[in-house]
């Protein structure tokens, strides 16, 4: 799903001048599901108090919604390249532990 959602990133980032405030805010949405559902299913067994950083990240992200949608193009390409990057992050790592756990 990361991926689709990364690549959904970079052609947003394409497109940028053309996107409503409606797409831009569905594509946060999207980004703060993929969130929470790596905070459920990669991150769950993982103690609370060390998924912090993620925690406030959904939280801040689900407050400021509409905020992020109604940035100027140049700084919502901004914070949407911290999304793409973030995302691949996550993906690379959440990858590295399953072939560690096949490993072992």
């Amino acid at each position: 799903m990361a991926t689709a959602l990364i690549t959904e990133i970079q052609q947003a980032q394409t497109r940028l001048p053309l996107l409503s405030r409606e797409d831009r805010g569905a594509l946060v949405v999207r980004i703060l599901r993929e969130l929470k559902t790596h905070r459920r299913e990669v991150l769950g067994h993982v103690p609370a108090e060390r998924c912090v950083w993620i925690d406030k990240l959904i939280a801040s992200v689900s407050s400021t919604i509409s905020e992020i949608a109604n940035m100027q193009d140049a700084e919502f390409n901004r914070v949407l390249n911290e999304f793409e990057k973030l995302m691949a992050t996550l993906d690379d790592i959440s990858h590295a532990e399953k072939r560690s756990k096949t490993i072992h």
